[in-house]
């Protein structure tokens, strides 16, 4: 997005920047409150540290709560018949300011034919469309690209948009797959996959796939 942005600039055609800002933390703590049905003043102590880690951004503070509870540090508990949270562990995390970590990390964690669509899916931009994935399919090395591509759905990476083609809801999710692939090796991976599109794809109409193989 950020190239794609100086691009425009550089080719001197017009652009509105709109800057957005965080949730403060009064509409934080609301926010939280509401989604765990509890007074403010309660859940006060869990959005004050919330805000600490995520300075507002709605998308880190929806990936930090879900890290949270997939951590065991902010769970249901039954017996209180409300949510509870551990302070000194939740207080004392390092999230260097930002999602990334956390989200490669629950990445790193799935299954190996998920990383890899996630990957490769990176690899084509915010969106994956489905004549890319059609004929990556007949690649045996991309054979289940599209259950894989169907299972990063499951987990909340990407969403599906029409019928077939696959979009990463956030660029932050996109850059933190990207981030799977080594740097150092990241232009073989492009180039791999171009040359399997192009492998795939001779003898016809390359119009739906041609920037993906650029």
């Amino acid at each position: 997005l950020f190239s794609l942005i100086d691009s425009l600039r550089f080719s001197d055609v017009p652009t509105t920047k709109l800057s957005l800002e965080g949730l403060n933390p009064t509409d934080l703590n609301a926010m939280v409150s509401d989604a765990m049905c509890m007074f403010p003043r309660i859940c006060e102590p869990l959005s004050d540290m919330v805000f600490q880690k995520t300075k507002g951004n709605p998308f880190f503070v929806l990936e930090f709560l879900r890290s949270l509870v997939d951590g065991g540090l902010l769970e249901y508990s039954v017996r209180k018949r409300r949510w509870v949270w551990d302070e000194d562990c939740i207080s004392s995390m390092d999230i260097t300011g930002n999602v990334l970590c956390l989200l490669s990390s629950k990445m790193s964690g799935l299954f190996e034919n998920t990383q890899l669509a996630l990957k490769v899916a990176a690899c084509f931009g915010i969106k994956m469309k489905e004549s890319v994935i059609q004929y990556l399919s007949a690649n045996s090395e991309y054979s289940d690209i599209r259950s894989g591509l169907e299972d990063v759905v499951v987990e909340g990476f990407m969403i599906k948009v029409g019928k077939s083609d696959f979009k990463f809801v956030h660029d932050k999710v996109r850059e933190a797959a990207y981030s799977l692939i080594p740097n150092n090796e990241k232009k073989k991976y492009h180039y791999k996959l171009g040359m399997s599109l192009y492998s795939m794809s001779k003898g016809v109409d390359l119009d739906d796939i041609i920037f993906s193989i650029a």
